[in-house]
């Protein structure tokens, strides 16, 4: 069985909820939360609220086509994967001004099994860029971490005349007796220090 936490979220936007209903009959086994938008104006305000695994577009949109909408939320939000529904007669056009966004643009009519290849495809896309981007927040973080600790034991040892060893010794023990974490010893620091330290 399917734990939840493994489970995919989906937007669909169409121009109406038959055609999203549609989609949404086809998708594959896996998908938790489903939603429907009406219009593009409404997708964008929907992502500003929730995050979905996937996107997928029924052009023509009532108030946009939706590729030039796709791009910029492509760029937004790049864990997120997007797939474009369209008209065959617009598919090459299409993949053409998609130039290399990243959006899977396929035409329409599309044969379910193909269609459920895709999104399955997309949903390991979607998996991995959120498990990259996770793991470069974490790098992130840790990368900063060490930077306060490290402008602070500057400061131990040219304030308090303190050795390496002794100002690792003394945020270790500072973290410890306080609960807290080696950053917040160093931010306590260097603000006492009278050096603020900003965007933390």
């Amino acid at each position: 069985m399917e734990r939840a936490e493994q489970r995919s979220s989906a937007l669909i936007a169409a121009p109406t909820e038959k055609v999203a209903g549609q989609v949404k009959a086809i998708l594959p086994s896996g998908f938790g939360k489903v939603s429907f938008q009406p219009s593009m104006a409404k997708v964008k305000q929907k992502l500003m609220e929730e995050s979905f695994d996937l996107l997928i577009i029924c052009t023509p949109m009532p108030d946009d086509f939706g590729l030039q909408s796709a791009k910029e939320l492509s760029g937004k939000y790049p864990a997120m994967s997007i797939l474009l529904l369209v008209n065959k007669d617009v598919y090459q056009e299409t993949l053409y001004r998609a130039g290399d966004s990243g959006i899977m643009i396929l035409p329409r009519p599309i044969s379910t099994a193909f269609f459920v290849s895709a999104v399955e495809m997309l949903r390991a896309v979607s998996n991995k860029a959120q498990k990259l981007i996770s793991d470069n927040t974490k790098l992130q973080r840790k990368l900063e971490d060490e930077r306060y600790v490290g402008r602070a034991k500057c400061l131990l040892i040219e304030k308090e005349g303190m050795t390496e060893a002794e100002a690792h010794k003394y945020l270790e023990r500072q973290a410890m007796n306080g609960s807290i974490t080696r950053r917040e010893v160093a931010i306590r620091i260097i603000r006492e220090n009278g050096r603020i330290v900003t965007n933390i």
